[in-house]
């Protein structure tokens, strides 16, 4: 004879993925669109005169951004206060003129936020003609859910989750979404909770 706690685990392993399976159908028969990751930003910096249209722009990681001349020669040199430098780590120092009118850069997925200033450092564009400009460097909100990180919460998540259903032994316990020790109901809240495409 089956002790009464195991019989206990067992049903309500059962009503968990019972539960589990009519969210997916339901989902399924509302033609829910999982939608496919989110994917970096392309953002387009114009230069007009001895200014960077526009002067201040808020980016991700990962994003790409592209600077247009419009005439003259300049330069897009990262730095603060007129001077070229690194921001964490990461340095843009390209001509921007008739021969390059265009200059491409995609951000770094690990650049830190924060602000990244650049400025043309041709003559006295910078110091005299306030040529200079920035990018507010904001990463994305965490995706709650996306145990896989593959920018979806989805079945393969959940399948995850369910895999590593119960109390967390040691080490990474990537399942246990409200970090409580224990892939539980609440767990799967959350993870429900986040379905779809990561913001």
């Amino acid at each position: 004879m089956r002790p009464i706690s195991s019989v206990m685990t067992s049903s309500i392993s059962i009503t968990v993925i019972t539960v589990i399976m009519s969210i997916m159908s339901i989902m399924s028969m509302m033609s829910i669109n999982f939608a496919t990751p989110a994917i970096a930003e392309t953002h387009l910096i114009t230069q007009e005169g001895f200014s960077f249209v526009p002067s201040s722009l808020t980016v991700a990681p990962g994003d790409t951004i592209i600077w247009q001349r419009t005439n003259g020669s300049h330069t897009v040199t990262s730095g603060t206060a007129c001077t070229p430098g690194a921001y964490d780590g990461f340095t843009i120092n390209s001509g921007l003129n008739s021969v390059t009118p265009t200059v491409e850069v995609e951000l770094p997925s690990d650049l830190a936020e924060g602000t990244l200033g650049y400025f043309c450092n041709i003559a006295s564009h910078c110091e005299s003609l306030g040529m200079q400009a920035s990018l507010t460097i904001v990463a994305p909100e965490p995706c709650v859910g996306d145990i896989n990180d593959d920018g979806l919460v989805n079945g393969a998540d959940l399948g995850l989750m369910l895999g590593a259903w119960g109390t967390c032994g040691k080490g990474p316990c990537v399942a246990d979404l409200n970090s409580d020790g224990i892939v539980n109901g609440a767990d799967l809240g959350l993870l429900l909770g986040g379905w779809g495409s990561c913001p």
